[in-house]
């Protein structure tokens, strides 16, 4: 049965691709960015075992619920999510034609104890929009109808 929607929750801070750095002429990825694709394709595969990856365009949205606020960028952490799925998800990651990304930060301010908003300290738990949550990702896929000609509609 082919499937319709490949979906992925996975527990802990999401993790941005890092840049290579070049060494000796030769580039060389962070191990913190080639363990974090490892896990994605991993976790992916243990969901999936047996899917096959879409052939056809694909919509990509992706939630990143973080543990601090500022970096990483956006950008970074969905190229992770892109480059890992390569190959399991989606053939190759230009089928990603459609993507809507979002970075869940914690809230700057929560409801202390005494009735009243207070900063965020550290040990608070994460609340975002006053909703409490744990650091995870979480990733949807779905195919794209493909667009064909309608043959009835032609004219000779």
């Amino acid at each position: 049965m082919e499937q319709s929607e490949f979906t992925l929750c996975l527990p802990g801070d999401p993790v941005p691709k890092g840049r290579p750095r070049v060494y000796n002429g030769h580039a060389m990825t962070p191990k913190r960015t080639v363990r974090a694709e490892e896990r994605l394709f991993a976790e992916f595969r243990l969901k999936y075992p047996q899917a096959k990856p879409f052939q056809c365009p694909v919509r990509l949205e992706a939630e990143f619920w973080m543990s601090h606020r500022g970096r990483p960028d956006l950008d970074n952490l969905l190229k992770l999510v892109l480059d890992s799925l390569n190959g399991v998800a989606y053939v190759d990651d230009a089928q990603v034609v459609e993507s809507h990304a979002s970075k869940r930060m914690p809230d700057l301010w929560v409801y202390g104890s005494k009735g009243r908003y207070r900063k965020r300290k550290s040990g608070d738990p994460y609340t975002c929009c006053g909703h409490e949550y744990e650091p995870h990702l979480y990733i949807s896929i779905k195919p794209l109808p493909e667009w064909e000609p309608n043959k009835q509609g032609e004219q000779s």
